[in-house]
């Protein structure tokens, strides 16, 4: 949302907005000179010709709930990025169940190198521009969600799918909807997509270009080996060698966010020299792994991963260089958590030095079913060693019991566990 206020803002709109908690984000936008309020009212949408609001608001919201009294229109957010990359010669929508900002963060990140100047609209924060920068008005390159089939506003010259797994199934009846979903968004226009995942590769589609590691394709990349903390790889363009990249961001499933991007930059004539230059310096996103600090002489990383497939991906990037690591880990909504609960239990099963942190409601209401309570009480049937952290206190407590061999910890999760261990860190400074 703040990468669109201030889109709109540089477009000569007057523009204001609310949160019901602060961020350092919202202090960005007051110095741009938008106008934010740090709560919800109906008396904020006085004056304004348009309201702008994201699937995650509830339909009770006070300032929708006045707009809709005054005939004032409303628009999704989702609504309104279509709309803006429609005003673009080209566009780039980058979707899939994991890893969209990264690849996203990649392909602008190439494009930037090449010279090529696009408009970027993230759903996470890049290490080089934040969650958006502003170029010509050429190439718009953005990332899709999935969630209540908001990618389907967006109808990009390029769509890319990363890959398609179980989440967010409150918004669909089963996988074959979801990927149903998936096969709408890339119809009618060039879709890039992973060979490799399995339900991905179903898509059919007149004008598709796929990548894969372990499968056929017109992409591929080989001779994998990790270099220290990334993985390097030769690339493969339609059967022969091209190149090889050395990546310096953690974990092996960034070798898809890199295939997937060198796909979308050849097609738009990019040279595999500016292709390498671009991925070799991509500084990461914020939450991705991404270093925080010392905590009692302990390493300690930030993570987004919420979702089961994640989890693995994420702990599987920390194994490749040893495995002296606890994790503090916060589930994501209530309906995920309980949804998955087989999933989340295998993928933490094996996690010796963990703690589960208080659920980050989001959107929904408390139910035990779906809470860290009841994940927690299914995993110590397999994980005796796990504890449980309901509050701040509690979790730097658990966090001091840990010895010496432990010399990482990772904070995983979508809720606030990044500015909790934030502050836990700062503790110690």
């Amino acid at each position: 949302m703040s990468g669109l206020a201030v889109y709109l803002k540089e477009h000569g709109f007057t523009v204001s907005g609310s949160d019901a908690n602060f961020s350092p984000k919202l202090t960005q936008l007051e110095n741009l000179g938008i106008k934010v309020f740090y709560n919800h009212s109906a008396r904020l949408v006085e004056g304004v010709d348009v309201v702008v609001y994201n699937s995650a608001i509830s339909l009770d919201n006070p300032e929708l709930l006045e707009a809709k009294q005054r005939d004032i229109p409303l628009i999704k957010r989702s609504e309104l990025l279509g709309e803006i990359l429609s005003q673009y010669k080209k566009s780039i929508a980058v979707s899939g169940s994991h890893g969209k900002t990264t690849a996203t963060a990649m392909i602008a990140q190439v494009f930037i190198c090449a010279d090529m100047n696009p408009t970027v609209f993230l759903g996470g924060e890049s290490g080089a521009f934040g969650n958006y920068r502003s170029g010509g008005n050429k190439i718009a390159i953005a990332e899709a969600c999935e969630y209540k089939r908001n990618f389907l506003d967006l109808t990009p010259s390029v769509a890319v799918v990363l890959n398609i797994d179980k989440d967010h199934m409150d918004s669909y009846k089963d996988m074959n909807d979801l990927t149903d979903a998936f096969c709408t968004f890339t119809k009618g226009r060039l879709a890039v997509v992973n060979a490799d995942d399995v339900y991905a590769k179903n898509i059919e589609n007149q004008s598709i270009i796929t990548y894969a590691v372990n499968s056929n394709a017109t992409f591929t990349a080989t001779k994998i080996k990790y270099n220290g903390k990334g993985y390097s790889f030769t690339v493969n363009a339609f059967g022969r060698a091209i190149g090889r990249i050395n990546l310096s961001v953690i974990g092996r499933h960034n070798i898809y966010n890199a295939l997937a991007s060198i796909v979308v930059c050849d097609l738009f004539g990019i040279s595999f020299k500016k292709i390498k230059k671009g991925l070799e310096s991509f500084p990461g996103v914020k939450r991705r792994s991404e270093y925080l600090g010392e905590y009692l002489g302990k390493s300690c990383y930030g993570d987004y991963a919420h979702h089961p497939a994640e989890i693995s991906a994420t702990l599987g990037a920390f194994d490749d260089s040893g495995k002296d690591y606890a994790v503090v880990f916060q589930p994501h909504t209530y309906t995920r958590t309980e949804k998955l609960m087989e999933d989340f239990i295998l993928s933490l099963s094996k996690c010796k030095n963990l703690i589960i942190y208080k659920t980050f409601p989001a959107r929904e209401k408390y139910y035990f079913e779906g809470s860290e309570s009841a994940l927690f009480e299914n995993l110590k049937t397999v994980n005796k060693g796990a504890k449980l952290a309901m509050d701040e206190s509690q979790l730097t407590q658990l966090l001091g019991d840990f010895d010496e061999k432990i010399r990482r910890i990772i904070f995983m999760g979508a809720g606030d566990i990044y500015e909790i261990a934030s502050d836990i860190i700062s503790y110690t400074k």
